[in-house]
């Protein structure tokens, strides 16, 4: 079944992309394409670095944190060899498993090199929870849409799975009740018997208990000093900031420049549907989510269509810099195939097609 999940993603991305195709005027798509203004097209194109920087100044300062400092310059390479294997190599290495790998390599500790990126990536990931919570209040009557409501509520059972990884870490292994429910609920499922449904819950299982004890790391990083949580917090809003930034760059190069607070407030609602991993690298879904949320701020198809191509194509062009970043490595610095050092690494790739960058 597994190695049917790529040709099912790209048929559904496919199914996507159709529709996309079959509900817009062609014609004005490529209008819109035509005119497109050089000065901030370039300028998309460098908030992309800027965000990409923005990224690697988190992660950078969580692995100095653990007492590993990296020099800057050298992991803002490396996210962009993240980028090139999330995009397109064919294979089970992740661009986090090789950011892992690269750190890891360099500072001697894989386990410092990996909490890191997971820090990095779930600071990111309940900021946009908790944004995806908040922010359509500020659109006004936004959060009773029926294309938002059930994504907030969705964002609500997100945020507290997340903070109750992030509260209780490690404790949560050690409780009893928790176990005596744990094996309440296996039973129930038939999970207790062998077979598929057990093979799923051990996997499943396994993966609960690996991000536990990372969020419990990372809970014990924030308490020593709480200062850390607020660097953190401050520079995950910065890149929401240039997120927002970059969508309203994206709408001006083709001509348009919509109002900030309603691209801000239904923002990390469309981010949150194009993360729904059913299709290959987000693509479809990503665009689609674009056209349908920017749609309720007024923001026309076509136009909405084109900023999210355009997003697509600078994705693409991060993991092009990335395979150069490679290829101008010494002889010897990567191996063929790297190995994850920690099986769950490769879960914590963020999707390639978000607005991301």
């Amino acid at each position: 079944m597994k190695r049917w999940i790529p040709i099912l993603k790209v048929a559904v991305s496919l199914g996507f992309i159709g529709l996309l195709v079959a509900t817009v005027d062609m014609g004005e798509l490529l209008a819109r394409a035509r005119d497109v203004d050089i000065g901030y097209l370039l300028l998309c194109v460098v908030i992309s670095f800027l965000m990409v920087a923005a990224s690697t100044w988190k992660w950078w300062y969580l692995l100095r944190q653990q007492g590993h400092p990296v020099p800057f310059l050298r992991m803002y390479r490396w996210y962009f060899i993240g980028y090139f294997y999330s995009n397109f190599l064919p294979s089970n290495v992740g661009g986090d498993v090789m950011r892992a790998w690269l750190a890891g390599r360099y500072c001697g500790s894989g386990s410092a090199a990996l909490i890191s990126i997971f820090a990095e990536r779930f600071t990111g990931s309940l900021m946009l929870l908790v944004l995806a919570l908040g922010m359509p209040f500020v659109g006004g009557r936004l959060w009773r849409h029926p294309a938002v409501w059930p994504v907030m509520v969705l964002a609500l059972i997100l945020l507290a799975g997340a903070i109750g990884l992030l509260v209780g870490g490690h404790a949560a292994a050690r409780s009893a009740w928790l176990a005596r429910l744990a094996a309440q609920v296996r039973r129930w499922v038939h999970a207790d018997r062998p077979g598929r449904i057990a093979w799923l819950w051990e996997r499943g299982s396994g993966k609960v208990q690996a991000l536990g004890a990372k969020a419990g790391h990372l809970r014990d990083v924030f308490w020593r000093d709480p200062r850390v949580a607020g660097v953190v917090l401050a520079q995950t809003l910065l890149f929401y900031a240039l997120t927002v930034a970059n969508v309203l760059l994206g709408y001006r190069a083709f001509g348009a420049w919509p109002m900030v607070g309603g691209i801000a407030a239904v923002l990390p609602i469309a981010m949150l549907v194009g993360m729904i991993p059913i299709t290959l690298g987000n693509l479809g879904i990503a665009e689609g989510a674009y056209v349908v949320y920017f749609g309720l701020v007024g923001m026309g198809k076509e136009l909405t269509l084109a900023m999210g191509l355009l997003l697509r194509l600078k994705i693409i062009m991060l993991g092009f810099v990335g395979m150069v970043a490679q290829m101008t490595l010494p002889a010897g610095t990567l191996p063929h195939e790297p190995e994850s050092p920690d099986p769950e690494a490769a879960q914590t790739d963020s999707p390639p097609g978000n607005v991301h960058s």
